[in-house]
């Protein structure tokens, strides 16, 4: 069942006129720390061509349903498939670990529409997704260990089950300044706000980031929540020529009202309560070449869990390619 989604998620993108891919890993290994959200991965589409087929029919769709679009500003659209790894602290022991949170994977196909001008945008997102083994969470996360070099995760065998998820996604940024630091420096602010809502999780959140730099690609500076980080992708000012860095600073909080996977840990006997507030401080570097862009950060929340022990760093990395 899982080979054949990935596949078919993986036809889907190969089959679009594809304008920019996004390619981005969260992972604990990265800070050299083993903690609860031990892996994530996300690969993302944005049409940006003159054609915009995709964008075409998700506007008129929206259109036939009475959704107000504003004509004065601008639409992309796109595709999105995550991967999220969970596990328990101690990943020697087979069998269940009742003090900790279970083994669980999430794998998810998000299609997303942004209404965007020069300073703001509002992003538009539905996904659906698979808890449990569909989700191909034990074979990634064992084959990047045979790799780095750990031992396998013992537990898999203890994951939670199967259930299929409906998640709607909501979220607006604004960069109410940009301008010159020197004579050479480029800066920008950043800020947004957004919820989640459905089977999956429900949550609200919202933070800001500072960025300076040279010829840096003036998009939207969002790295929150973990794996929608598409608005990244939107550029404002079109394609930078030659080289050109940035460094960002942000924070951002979250409220988590309800976790379908925190839930049925509870419900099947784990003893773990969500935090509900939660915060994270981020910290990025970016370098940009003609159509290529990489940016590498470090992540570091509070904890989500109230039985969480220690602090789960992680860091990571992002590829993206304009056409």
């Amino acid at each position: 069942m899982k080979i054949k989604l990935l596949a078919l998620s993986l036809l889907l993108f190969i089959s679009l006129r594809a304008d920019e891919y996004s390619f981005v890993v969260y992972n604990d290994f990265f800070a050299g720390e083993d903690g609860h959200f031990t892996n994530g991965v996300s690969l993302s589409w944005l049409e940006d061509n003159e054609e915009n087929s995709y964008t075409n029919f998700l506007t008129a769709s929206l259109g036939t349903l009475s959704f107000p679009l504003e004509n004065s500003k601008n639409y992309n659209a796109g595709l999105s498939i995550n991967q999220i790894i969970l596990t328990p602290i101690n990943t020697e022991k087979a069998t269940p670990q009742y003090n900790d949170l279970p083994y669980a994977g999430y794998l998810s196909l998000a299609t997303y529409l942004f209404e965007w001008d020069s300073y703001s945008f509002n992003e538009y997102s539905i996904e659906i997704g698979v808890v449990g083994k569909e989700s191909g969470a034990e074979y990634v996360q064992n084959k990047f260990h045979k790799i780095i070099g750990n031992d396998e995760s013992k537990g898999w065998n203890t994951q939670l089950g199967t259930r299929y998820t409906f998640n709607l996604f909501f979220h607006h940024g604004v960069k109410p300044w940009q301008g010159k630091i020197g004579q050479n420096l480029q800066a920008d602010w950043f800020y947004h706000y957004g919820a989640t809502l459905g089977t999956f999780d429900v949550s609200g959140f919202g933070g800001t980031a500072f960025r300076i730099g040279q010829n840096y690609v003036h998009n939207f500076n969002s790295h929150y929540p973990y794996l929608k980080e598409e608005a990244g992708l939107v550029s404002v000012d079109g394609l930078k020529q030659g080289f050109g860095w940035s460094v960002s600073a942000g924070a951002d909080g979250e409220y988590l009202a309800y976790s379908y996977v925190f839930n049925k840990a509870k419900n099947d006997g784990y003893a773990v309560h969500i935090e509900g507030l939660s915060a994270v401080a981020n910290l990025s570097a970016s370098l940009y070449y003609n159509h290529h862009k990489f940016r590498f950060f470090y992540e570091i929340p509070s904890h989500y869990i109230k039985e969480e022990r220690g602090v789960n760093i992680f860091g990571g990395f992002m590829y993206s390619y304009k056409f």
